[in-house]
């Protein structure tokens, strides 16, 4: 998977003070928030740079409809499977999280190794704040050589944020900052409001289709409330390209059916459960040279409410 995902969440923490090289990827990955950075783009664009030379996987294949003369949307099996998830959605009681609280993401990632025919595999898991005043966590299973096992995300207290040093510890120094929420309260709950959303989120006024779709990503990573999620998946409805594959394996070996929007460089995959449609996972699959088998890819396995960082259930 491209190191691409999630920066907003910290992006009060990026500037003018930034991770250092070896943590930005996991940011990317584990933090989600209401609007993409330039400078996040940038990081985006240069992982997806060096995934250019992987190759190309055989497009996936899906009939595309039109409405009252309106651009052509997601396939009608795409839209099925969408709105189905969305009612899904809606029927989930799960409480609101407290503001004390804390979002624990679990995610795992497949990529290659220089000398080795398997991939290997690279498990992440994130304590993200609820409110964003308290320390955030990334515990990774394999650090990078000169990097960490595990960070910590400063919060921001009193308008206070501590930086970080360049090997990821936290310095005396502090700077100014305002918190920045792991639940994600205040986005749209009606489909039309979250499509435009999607396409803000770029940082522009619009986003291209590839990019949208790919937003969808960005915000399921977060926690959205039930109305929100299941206008997220409604809004994906929208978006032309999107497919359904009528089954599929994620990376973690779980099955489900899934939608799909096969992008420039990468293969984005919603996949839900195929009775319940309740969301499994979401992945980035670069093209891959060989058919069949991802040159890299990252799975979100478990969403779930902590009462504090390093609690796993």
């Amino acid at each position: 998977m491209n190191e691409q995902q999630m920066i907003d969440q910290v992006r009060s923490l990026l500037d003018p003070a930034e991770p250092p090289p070896y943590l930005r990827g996991r940011v990317d990955r584990m933090f989600a928030g209401p609007v993409r950075s330039a400078r996040r783009m940038s990081w985006r664009l240069a992982t997806v740079g060096a995934a250019a030379t992987i190759g190309v996987l055989s497009l996936l294949i899906g009939s595309v409809v039109s409405i009252d003369g309106e651009p052509p949307a997601a396939s009608a099996q795409a839209a099925e499977i969408l709105h189905r998830a969305a009612d899904a959605a809606r029927a989930d009681r799960t409480p609101a999280p407290r503001a004390d609280q804390f979002i624990l993401i679990t995610t795992k990632g497949f990529g290659p190794v220089v000398g080795q025919n398997e991939l290997a595999a690279t498990l992440t898991r994130s304590w993200m704040s609820v409110d964003g005043t308290r320390d955030s966590v990334i515990w990774v299973s394999d650090p990078p050589a000169g990097g960490r096992q595990q960070t910590v995300i400063p919060g921001c207290r009193d308008g206070r944020a501590a930086e970080w040093g360049p090997d990821g510890s936290l310095l005396k120094s502090s700077r100014p900052c305002a918190p920045t929420p792991a639940y994600l309260n205040e986005v749209p709950t009606e489909a039309d409001s979250m499509l435009s959303y999607l396409r803000r989120m770029s940082g522009g006024t619009a986003s291209n289709d590839e990019e949208a779709f790919a937003n969808v990503g960005d915000l399921i990573r977060g926690y959205l409330p039930a109305q929100s999620r299941a206008a997220l998946y409604e809004a994906a409805t929208k978006i032309p390209g999107v497919i359904a594959s009528s089954s599929m394996t994620d990376a973690a070996g779980r099955s489900g059916i899934a939608v799909s929007l096969v992008g420039n460089i990468d293969r984005y995959d919603l996949i839900f459960e195929p009775k319940t449609y309740r969301f499994l996972s979401w992945q980035v699959v670069p093209k891959a040279e060989d058919a069949g088998r991802p040159a890299r890819s990252e799975v979100i396995l478990s969403v779930v409410i902590v009462d504090r960082a390093g609690q796993t259930s």
